[in-house]
């Protein structure tokens, strides 16, 4: 009988992202009878995600005694990567920098996961992050990708293809967190208010990516078109401030929550009329597949990348990148139609055949295989 492979997650931190939620669903899925799973956490020791790792799955932390940083990092990946056979740097800069680093030294191979459209993001790094970022992807022979779009954009970013990229869609487990902490008492007051009222959710970190910016003015135009509903945005970030004051300046502060972070989205979800996506990039987003298991409909902006993949057939509304006008008659078309609103939630409940276990794991189970005999990063 084979032994289990011995594989190697690491992630910067277990956040609420959704990278590491990603991670910690395709974790929590695989068989432990044919792999030995551990995750390095190089980030903070408390997050609520890691309630969700099963038994099977050892949670490792850098040790206190090493350094901070990256320099840390590199070594806390060294460090426990010595008993692994394979190290898989669960998204992109620093996880990728110090397993390209690690497997190096170790010569063990490694394989990477983008979860983004590297291009236009790699527009913005530091020379130093660029120039680690190539030397990583050019020495790393095999990548998993979200969608094709991110494989795509990475293909441009590069110049070309390695031999054994894939593209292998998130896995969802749509059921909820049972480890959540329960809404704190303002939290529950706006989910009660979501089952009395019209409402459009939002669900991501308040950064300028994500775009709320563009949902808060798609909302007001929406309303002074005379729809009737809240919008809600689950999350922190450093735009919280922005955002409260942008409601205020457009005189729909009293139709805005931005109740903060919640452990658990889906029974806000559940609840919400619609959900729009209103990124300024992406990956594959998961939100709009938790939206789909949560039968609501989808309005989303066809960013680089996902999005429009995601909503294929007729699964979601996509609106044009930018054009904040075409979100708000979305949004004001599909309140004011139920029977839309309910053949959009079969769709999507249809499109989430594809990342379910029995068709994600397979593709995993190659690629690993296939990583697991290339020859260690250059």
């Amino acid at each position: 009988m084979t032994a289990p492979r011995r594989l190697l997650f690491v992630l910067p931190d277990l956040g609420d992202g959704g990278a590491p939620r990603v991670t910690v669903a395709l974790l929590a899925a695989m068989d432990p009878a044919r792999y030995q799973l551990s995750l390095l956490n190089l980030g903070a020791r408390n997050s609520a995600l890691a309630a969700l790792l099963p038994p099977q799955v050892r949670l490792l932390h850098r040790p206190r005694w090493m350094p901070g940083g990256l320099i840390g990092a590199r070594w806390a990946t060294l460090w426990f990567g010595r008993d692994h056979d394979l190290l898989i740097a669960g998204v992109e800069m620093r996880a990728t920098f110090c397993v390209h680093w690690a497997a190096r030294l170790l010569r063990k191979p490694a394989l990477a996961w983008v979860h983004i459209a590297f291009a236009p993001w790699a527009a913005g790094f530091a020379p130093r992050h660029r120039h680690r970022s190539r030397a990583a992807y050019d020495a790393i022979p095999s990548v998993v990708f979200v969608s094709d779009g991110a494989r795509a954009s990475m293909r441009q970013w590069r110049g070309g293809e390695a031999p054994h990229w894939r593209t292998i869609p998130n896995l969802l487990r749509p059921a909820g967190d049972p480890h959540a902490v329960p809404p704190a008492p303002a939290q529950q007051r706006w989910l009660h208010r979501l089952a009395t009222r019209p409402t459009v959710i939002g669900i991501g970190k308040l950064d300028h990516r994500k775009g709320f910016d563009r949902l808060l003015q798609a909302a007001a135009n929406a309303l002074a078109l005379g729809a009737d509903f809240d919008v809600v945005i689950l999350g922190d970030g450093p735009l919280m401030a922005a955002l409260q004051s942008q409601a205020q300046c457009m005189n729909i502060a009293d139709r805005v929550a931005l109740p903060g972070h919640v452990a658990d989205p889906l029974p806000w979800l559940r609840a919400a009329q619609l959900y729009v996506l209103s990124s300024r990039l992406e990956g594959l987003p998961t939100t709009i597949l938790e939206a789909f298991a949560c039968a609501t409909p989808v309005i989303a902006n066809d960013c680089a990348s996902g999005p429009a993949e995601l909503l294929a057939d007729g699964a979601g509304v996509l609106v044009p990148e930018g054009d904040i006008d075409a979100m708000a008659v979305a949004i004001v078309q599909l309140l004011a139609s139920p029977d839309r609103r309910r053949a959009l939630a079969q769709r999507g409940l249809q499109a989430l055949e594809r990342h379910r276990p029995e068709h994600v794991l397979p593709q995993w189970d190659e690629i690993i295989d296939i990583a697991c005999r290339q020859p260690p990063p250059r």
